[in-house]
């Protein structure tokens, strides 16, 4: 089980990010998606470096100087608003675990620090165990298989970049 690693200031540039944000293309979650409102396609797909940087400095957490390698990731942008949680017909999937091995967010809503906007952490009894602001360019990176979800949304935008890595194994370098 992997812990939970809080890390604020988490990009060197965030408001060059958000802005990005402006240009990309949004898709709408579908009655079968588990999440409400829009996301992107793989940032991996559009901006590689910034995807490889994501990636790069998680496993410095986790791992150190440790040679690492991830067989899959998902990292895209999402937004959601009041009224897409209002319309998303899934609302038993607020409180969740993911099938990866560490999910994460990146909170890019400026000028905010909220508890109430955030994400919260649960037990297997859906207890709150902790919870985490929603800071502006503040990454909280946990295990995906525990129980975790928004806290709650207010009536601003909600901007987060959302993190799905899978397949971490050491490897061996050749001597």
């Amino acid at each position: 089980m992997y812990p939970t690693i809080i890390k604020n200031n988490f990009f060197h540039n965030p408001d060059d990010i958000v802005e990005n944000t402006k240009k990309i293309k949004w898709y709408k979650s579908s009655s079968n998606d588990n999440w409400p409102g829009y996301r992107s396609d793989n940032i991996y797909n559009f901006n590689m470096a910034l995807h490889d940087l994501i990636v790069h400095d998680i496993l410095k957490l986790y791992f150190r100087n440790e040679n690492i390698v991830v067989g899959e990731t998902k990292i895209q942008f999402h937004k959601i608003n009041y009224n897409d949680w209002l319309e998303h017909n899934r609302k038993d999937t607020k409180i969740h675990k993911d099938s990866s091995e560490l999910a994460g967010v990146i909170y890019l809503n400026k000028d905010t620090n909220n508890f109430n906007t955030g994400t919260s952490f649960y037990d297997e009894n859906k207890n709150i165990t902790a919870q985490v602001s929603n800071n502006y360019n503040t990454l909280a990176c946990y295990d995906g298989k525990i129980y975790h979800g928004a806290t709650s949304l207010d009536y601003n935008e909600r901007l987060i970049i959302v993190i799905f890595l899978n397949k971490i194994k050491k490897v061996k370098l050749c001597q």
